[in-house]
C-alpha cells in the first residue's frame, strides 16, 4: 500500500487492498477528528462561536479529504470490474447504492487478466510474497 493508492484514480486494486484502504481511511479520519478536537481544546479559544466555527472548518476539511480518498480507492476497485469510476455515483442511491457498492466492491472478484484500465493488480501465483503483491520487491 502506497500513497498513490489514495491520490490517483488510475489503475486497479483487488478486494484485499480495497478493504485495507477503507479501514485506513476510516481510522485516519477518526484520529484526525480527535486530534483536531484536542488541539482546539488545548488552544485556549475562549469564544464559543469561534471554537465552534473552527471545529466545523476542521471537520469540513477532514470530510472532504475522506471523500476524495474514498472515491479514488473506489474508482480503482470499479476499474477492477471493468467499469468506469462514474459508478461511484451509484453509491448515492438510497439503500440500494451502498448495498450494491458493498457487494460489488467488497465481495465480488474483478475481471481476470488485463482490461482497459490496466493489468491485474495482484497475481495469485502461489507463494505468500506473490499473493500479497510483493513479488520482485
Amino acid at each position: 500500500m502506497n500513497l498513490q493508492m489514495f491520490t490517483s484514480a488510475d489503475g486497479r486494486i483487488g478486494r484485499q487492498a480495497w478493504w485495507l484502504a477503507q479501514i485506513v481511511i476510516c481510522v485516519a479520519a477518526v484520529v484526525a477528528m480527535f486530534a483536531g478536537g484536542a488541539l482546539l481544546a488545548l488552544s485556549g479559544v475562549d469564544n464559543y462561536a469561534a471554537g465552534f466555527s473552527l471545529m466545523h472548518m476542521l471537520a469540513s476539511i477532514i470530510i472532504a479529504a475522506t471523500l476524495y480518498f474514498g472515491f479514488t480507492v473506489n474508482t480503482k476497485r470499479w476499474h477492477d470490474h471493468g467499469r468506469s469510476g462514474w459508478w461511484n455515483l451509484a453509491l448515492f442511491v438510497p439503500v440500494v447504492g451502498p448495498l450494491l457498492g458493498l457487494v460489488m466492491l467488497g465481495f465480488l472478484a474483478g475481471e481476470e487478466g488485463d482490461n482497459r484500465f490496466g493489468p491485474l493488480a495482484v497475481r495469485y501465483a502461489g507463494d505468500d510474497a506473490q499473493r500479497f503483491g510483493r513479488a520482485g520487491q
